[in-house]
């Protein structure tokens, strides 16, 4: 192996990604944006809607839609749909499709799937109706269809989000990032007839009719997705408008790799072959965009001490104790730099919640202290105690990059490891009996290049309590961190490397 915190070889490929990524983004439009460790978003631009004067409007042009397959050619759940020109009435919640009279009758369309649900759209041959009512405003930007993430943070972020990443990365024909000058997020009112309205976050209407999620994370991940603000079928005030530009990209199950296998029937949703390589492009561009909105490291990059062990290529030094060790076994002093910049072994915790908490968590914690004893170690160090995200993308963002080995129990906080680099380690434990528990984080660290180690007791036939609290065995726990950490810089390169491979492939 060579000297240095990765090969000289993959240090040169990664520079090389991270100059051209740099040069690709620098012109796109962003409102999220970052001041002194604190993320802020600029006002929406308002650019976004042509008022008429209703009744004098005379033009009332022709719809027409055309849809296609994304890359994963499966055309029940990957097809998107570009409309133009369609009319909506807010007054009834209808959509109406103004057919050109060289239409082919027989091949006329008049459903379409978005995220939430399938959208009817009724068919006029002749616009009176439309006339009648009159044109208020006419949306000028292209409108996404779709609707609220879900309450649950792993399904509201990963399974809304990534997959909305995906499809719209691949309409802008540019798989690696989002321009938000180019998109429009619209809610249709299918989360709340189709579905149970309690699922869905909820939001507050502003005076100007937009919309505003209550909690942080959705309203920034928009802001990310849109320099536009968000727009529901409830924000017109009655008014007949019309849609420049719609865009359907259909349910995002088969883009969401975890969907298949659940301990609940309902989610038995069996999408085989599994396109790995796939997945995991879409879902590490997407955690890239995101730390590149909030001006965080790249998972390809290295921090200043990781640089600094790079070009006087020199290895880690990670003093572990195995037994009776001396407290603060710390390097020379002039090796450590002012602001920590290596990485952590943290364990998460949902402390005082009752559901899914990690009972020993601090003696967990205190464990992993005496085992990494160098609390000055430039390179890895344990966060000295028990944590949980909260609703802050950016501070999940953040913790989560800074992170080598999570351990925590199987819940939404895991949906983080998304952040951390290719080739870090998520441990999961799981109550005893529910190990059925552990194909959806085993699924998603495979997908986020990540090491995957478990600890989950029990025996055949154990009933699987898995919002119960849990204590685990903290020296078993402790033993595999050490073994996980000595060996986690073989495989590095490799990790780096095969995930590099996946974000450049044309």
């Amino acid at each position: 192996m060579e000297d240095g915190w990765i090969s000289s070889s993959l240090y040169n490929e990664l520079h090389s990604y991270l100059q051209s990524v740099k040069l690709i983004r620098t012109n796109l439009s962003k409102i999220v944006h970052v001041n002194n460790g604190t993320y802020f978003i600029k006002p929406f631009n308002k650019n976004y809607i042509q008022w008429t004067k209703n009744k004098n409007f005379n033009d009332y042009p022709y719809s027409s839609w055309k849809c296609s397959n994304t890359s994963s050619k499966e055309p029940d759940s990957h097809e998107y749909c570009f409309l133009t020109n369609i009319y909506f009435i807010s007054a009834n919640n209808t959509y109406y499709y103004y057919r050109h009279p060289s239409e082919n009758k027989m091949m006329s369309r008049n459903q379409f799937m978005s995220s939430h649900g399938l959208i009817e759209i009724h068919i006029l041959d002749n616009i009176s109706m439309i006339k009648e009512l009159g044109i208020s405003a006419i949306l000028t930007q292209p409108i996404h269809v779709g609707g609220a993430p879900d309450l649950n943070y792993v399904h509201g972020f990963l399974e809304r989000g990534g997959p909305l990443f995906w499809t719209l990365s691949q309409i802008q024909s540019h798989e690696t990032f989002i321009d938000p000058s180019n998109i429009q997020l619209y809610y249709s009112s299918k989360a709340d007839t189709d579905h149970r309205t309690n699922l869905w976050h909820p939001m507050k209407r502003l005076s100007d009719g937009t919309y505003l999620h209550k909690a942080r994370w959705p309203n920034v991940l928009n802001a990310m997705f849109s320099i536009y603000p968000l727009l529901t079928y409830k924000s017109f005030d009655q008014a007949t408008i019309m849609f420049k530009y719609m865009i359907f990209t259909g349910l995002p199950y088969k883009r969401s790799p975890c969907w298949g296998i659940y301990q609940e029937p309902n989610r038995l949703l069996n999408y085989y072959p599994f396109n790995i390589e796939e997945y995991r492009r879409a879902y590490l561009t997407f955690s890239e965009w995101i730390l590149n909105n909030f001006e965080l490291y790249s998972k390809f990059e290295l921090t200043p001490i990781q640089k600094k062990l790079q070009e006087t290529h020199k290895s880690e030094q990670i003093p572990i104790c195995y037994g009776l060790c001396h407290q603060n076994q710390s390097f020379n002093q002039s090796s450590i730099e002012r602001t920590f910049s290596g990485e952590y072994i943290a364990v998460l915790n949902r402390a005082g919640i009752g559901r899914r908490e990690l009972i020993n968590a601090d003696e967990l914690v205190q464990a992993l202290l005496k085992a990494f004893p160098d609390d000055k170690n430039p390179y890895l160090r344990v966060w000295p105690k028990q944590f949980d995200f909260n609703d802050d993308l950016y501070e999940a963002a953040r913790m989560a990059r800074s992170i080598r080995v999570l351990i925590g129990v199987h819940g939404a906080g895991l949906s983080n490891t998304i952040f951390m680099r290719p080739g870090a380690i998520l441990y999961e434990i799981t109550p005893p009996g529910c190990r059925i528990l552990t194909f959806f984080y085993r699924r998603w660290a495979e997908v986020f290049n990540l090491q995957h180690a478990l600890w989950s007791p029990g025996d055949i036939g154990d009933s699987c309590i898995h919002e119960g609290a849990t204590r685990v065995n903290v020296d078993e726990i402790v033993s595999d961190v050490i073994n996980l950490v000595k060996n986690e810089n073989r495989y590095r390169s490799g990790y780096l490397s095969r995930a590099l491979d996946l974000i450049v492939k044309e």
